[in-house]
């Protein structure tokens, strides 16, 4: 499958959005736990506002959904990836980065692309010169 450089680093970004988002979601919620406690130590008996409270959990529902959604997204492309580019492949390398996906998620995504998304147009660029000189 051929990328173009511009491709590779919005993919390269998707690839970081879902660690980013579960981070910015853990932030945004301890922030409105602490927020909303400190609420009610000040008001005394008077409970706080429902519309309020459920507006930060709106919030963080739609960080931590985008999230997710970004990361299946990502794991589907990188599986159609590593399909398209293995074609010819007759090794279990398939099967074994699948099942990576499957079972570490986030990180063996990353790893699949420093190791096969990344340097892929300079290893076509290898063989191009290597059958050059022939």
């Amino acid at each position: 499958m051929q990328l173009s450089k511009g491709q590779k680093t919005l993919i390269g970004i998707l690839h970081f959005l879902p660690i980013v988002g579960f981070i910015s979601y853990f932030v945004f919620f301890f922030v409105f736990i602490i927020g909303n406690i400190e609420s009610i130590e000040n008001n005394g008996n008077n409970p706080p506002n429902p519309a309020q409270f459920m507006s930060g959990f709106i919030g963080a529902f739609l960080i931590i959904m985008v999230s997710i959604l970004i990361a299946i997204g990502v794991k589907i492309f990188d599986i159609i990836h590593l399909v398209k580019s293995n074609k010819n492949d007759t090794n279990n390398k398939i099967l074994m980065w699948v099942l990576l996906f499957i079972f570490t998620g986030i990180v063996s995504e990353i790893v699949y692309y420093f190791l096969e998304i990344l340097p892929e147009k300079n290893n076509k660029i290898a063989e191009e010169q290597s059958q050059n000189f022939q």
